[in-house]
């Protein structure tokens, strides 16, 4: 019996400036040379995964040539280091061609079904196709990464949830039509942690919830925050290295078919002036990251009660006066009383009061960071290529308090 086919994956990535511009500042110390000599492409000469300085404009028609093996260096971005991780769902026969298709300072609503944005994913697929049929390679399975969020910070939490799904049906119907409907599509996403004033965190809580409610389909890799920038919003070479980790592992992961998930809340229990925060997903058990002297390459800005803020409806005065860890996944806040209704009260964990843009810290320093953020993380989720531990930072999110059933 003939062996089967290797297989063409089509790796994208869209959305705005970590993906779309070369990360700052010292580049990584390592040698520069191929991601994979023979499993990993591109279709630039350069063997990077950029195809056109604005991908969100008709592409030129030489756009999408001939492949070329995709090149790494001490400055290449999170796709580039995403692409590695990948890899190692894939069998020996098979490639991973990515393509770079985002575009710095771009709102979602241009990468939408019916303009230039979209028409270029489209003939990336096409190319695709065509590209695995001239190698003998199967095509079935189509890639992408999505990291956008801050030109929609101001987007209400319903349009961004609208205007994302509608951006996933549309993908997944131009894999369809490509494939005679034998396509697969995996959706990666990361929290952007763009923040502007109470109530305006609609992309981060809409990305939160669309992941929820589309399993099998999209995957949240985690939050942005921890994130070292140069500038307090774009991404140093380590910065984007993590990033695409982050994305690369959970790619990785479903393609495999194994579980993943990020660190997120997924209960809070009332019982008197006592709360119970129960915590999902990451490896590892419940920690705070506390930084010490000295320069760091991971972190947040130290934030009162790791970053919870008890939101009772107006007129209730309830509010939390101390947090510690209490379980492998549990954290419990104290109260200033027991709330007298938990009607309209949420719970919030990473949007502070008074901090906005910029987002990230930025030199070194936690202190300066800026955007959401929480100090809990899981204490393991894997090798970081750059510092030793990879940690799986808690999801920015709102959740409805209940009170406990127990007496």
């Amino acid at each position: 019996m003939a062996a089967e086919a290797g297989e063409l994956v089509l790796y994208l990535g869209l959305g705005q400036s970590l993906l779309a511009l070369t990360p700052r500042q010292r580049p990584l110390g390592q040698a520069p040379g191929p991601v994979d000599p023979v499993r990993a492409w591109v279709l630039s000469a350069s063997g990077t995964p950029r195809v056109a300085d604005d991908p969100t404009q008709d592409l030129p028609g030489d756009a999408l040539g001939e492949t070329a093996p995709h090149l790494r260096d001490g400055r290449s971005g999170p796709l580039t280091a995403a692409s590695a991780e990948i890899l190692g769902a894939l069998g020996a026969e098979d490639r991973l061609l990515t393509v770079n298709l985002a575009r710095r300072n771009t709102e979602i609503a241009a990468f939408l079904p019916g303009g230039a944005a979209f028409r270029n994913l489209e003939r990336c697929l096409a190319h695709g196709v065509a590209l695995a049929a001239a190698r003998g390679l199967r095509f079935e399975r189509l890639v992408v990464s999505w990291v956008q969020g801050q030109a929609d910070a101001r987007t209400p939490h319903s349009l961004y949830v609208d205007r994302l799904g509608a951006l996933i049906d549309g993908i997944e119907a131009a894999l369809a039509a490509v494939t005679g409907g034998k396509g697969s599509l995996l959706f990666c996403l990361s929290q952007t942690t763009a923040f502007y004033r109470a109530g305006r965190r609609g992309a981060a809580l809409a990305q939160a919830e669309v992941a929820a409610t589309r399993p099998g389909q999209v995957v949240m890799a985690g939050p942005e925050y921890m994130l070292e920038r140069w500038d307090g919003v774009h991404l140093k070479p380590r910065g984007a290295v993590r990033l695409g980790v982050l994305h690369g592992r959970a790619i990785r992961r479903a393609l495999l078919g194994e579980a993943w998930e990020p660190l997120r809340m997924v209960e809070a229990e009332v019982r008197g002036a006592e709360v119970r925060v129960r915590f999902a997903g990451g490896i590892g058990d419940l920690e705070h990251s506390v930084q010490g002297e000295g320069p760091v390459e991971v972190g947040v800005r130290p934030l009162e009660h790791f970053g919870f803020a008890w939101n009772p409806p107006r007129g209730v005065t309830t509010r939390i006066t101390a947090a510690q860890i209490s379980g492998a996944r549990e954290v419990t806040l104290t109260l200033s009383e027991t709330p007298p209704h938990l009607e309209k009260t949420l719970l919030t964990l990473g949007f502070p009061h008074g901090i906005g843009l910029p987002e990230g810290f930025s030199g070194g320093d936690p202190a300066q960071a800026g955007g959401g953020a929480t100090g809990l993380r899981t204490g393991g989720g894997g090798p970081d290529p750059v510092a030793g531990t990879l940690h799986d930072w808690a999801l920015q999110q709102r959740i409805v308090p209940r009170w406990s059933e127990t007496a």
